[in-house]
C-alpha cells in the first residue's frame, strides 16, 4: 500500500468484478469493469477506479504518478477531513452519481476537496468549484444557514481555517444581522405596548437563540464582527445573556452540594464554564468601551 508518508510494494489481492464501498455506497459503477485501486480511509477500505480519480484529483494524480510501482493497486490517504463518510461523497462527485449539498456538509465536502486538490485545473465545475458556489449562493445569503455551517467547522482540522470558512461565516452572520436590523427598523413602532424590552424582543429574538449553539470562540469571533459592523448593542447583550444562561447551566451546584470540591482541582467542565465566562465579560467590556 502506498500512503502519503510512504511508499510500499503494492499487494497482491483477488481480481474484484465491481467497485466495492463502505457503508451505504452500494450502488454498482463501472458493472463491467474491475475496480484497479484500493484506497484506505480512517480504515475503510474503497475499491475504485483509477480514471475517473487522477480526472479530477491532483493529489491522487501524483501519487499514482510517484509510486515506485507502476502497478499500483493500493493506496491510503491519511487525516481525511470529514473521515470516510466525507470521502463517500467525494467519491460520488468523481463518479458522477447525484448527492444533495447541505449546510451540515458543504465543510466537511469543501475541506476534501481542498485536501485531494480538485481544482478548475482539472476540470470546469470540480468540487471545490461546487461547494464555493453553494456557500456564496446559498449559505452566505442567510444568517441561520451560516450559523449551521459555522457550528460544522468545531469538528474540522486546522485546513478549514486555512480555506477561510470560519471567517466568511462570522463575516456573513455579522452582515446579515446588520441587513435584518435594517430591515426591521419598523418593528419596534409595530409592537404593542410602551416596554422597551418588548420592542427589542420584535427585532432581535429570532437570531438571539440561534447563535447559542456555537462553540465560545466562534461566538467571540461573531460578536466582535457585529459590533465591528454596526449590530446593535442592545442585540449584543442580549446574545450574551442568552449565551451564558444556555450554556452555564448547573454552574456551582457541585461546591454547593459538595463544599470539598471548592479546593479541588478544577474539571474540564468547569474550566470550559470559567472560559465562557471570562469570553462574555471580556466581549461585554469591549463593547461597552466601543460605545463611549
Amino acid at each position: 500500500m502506498v500512503s502519503e508518508n510512504s511508499s510500499l510494494s503494492s499487494s497482491k489481492r483477488s481480481p474484484a468484478t465491481t467497485p466495492r464501498f463502505c457503508n451505504s455506497f452500494t450502488t454498482r459503477i463501472f458493472a463491467d469493469v474491475a475496480g484497479d485501486i484500493t484506497i484506505v480511509v480512517d480504515g475503510e477500505s474503497f475499491l475504485l477506479h483509477k480514471f475517473p480519480l487522477v480526472t479530477l484529483s491532483g493529489k491522487i494524480r501524483r501519487m499514482v504518478a510517484d509510486a515506485k510501482v507502476s502497478n499500483l493497486s493500493s493506496l491510503e490517504l491519511l487525516n481525511f477531513p470529514g473521515g470516510h463518510q466525507t470521502f463517500e461523497l467525494a467519491m460520488k462527485f468523481c463518479y458522477g452519481m447525484n448527492f444533495e449539498v447541505t449546510t451540515f456538509n458543504v465543510a466537511r465536502l469543501r475541506c476534501a476537496a481542498e485536501y485531494l486538490e480538485m481544482t478548475e485545473e482539472y476540470r470546469d465545475q470540480n468540487l471545490i468549484s461546487r461547494t464555493e458556489s453553494y456557500l456564496k449562493d446559498i449559505v452566505f445569503q442567510d444568517l441561520q444557514k451560516s450559523v449551521e455551517v459555522l457550528s460544522t467547522c468545531e469538528m474540522l482540522p486546522p485546513l478549514v481555517e486555512q480555506i477561510e470558512i470560519p471567517s466568511r461565516c462570522v463575516e456573513s452572520i455579522a452582515m446579515n444581522a446588520c441587513k435584518e436590523q435594517l430591515a426591521s427598523g419598523l418593528s419596534r413602532l409595530e409592537c404593542n405596548g410602551d416596554s422597551r424590552e418588548l420592542k427589542e424582543d420584535c427585532v432581535i429574538a429570532w437570531w438571539v437563540e440561534d447563535l447559542s449553539v456555537l462553540r465560545i470562540d466562534f461566538f467571540q469571533r461573531v460578536m466582535s464582527a457585529m459590533g465591528r459592523m454596526g449590530v446593535r448593542s442592545e442585540s449584543i447583550i442580549a446574545s450574551l445573556m442568552h449565551y451564558a444562561q444556555s450554556s452555564l447551566k448547573g454552574i456551582g451546584k457541585s461546591q454547593f452540594l459538595n463544599p470539598s470540591r471548592a479546593n479541588s482541582s478544577p474539571t474540564t467542565m468547569e474550566l470550559d464554564q470559567r472560559n465562557i465566562v471570562e469570553t462574555i465579560f471580556h466581549v461585554g467590556l469591549n463593547l461597552k468601551g466601543g460605545s463611549r
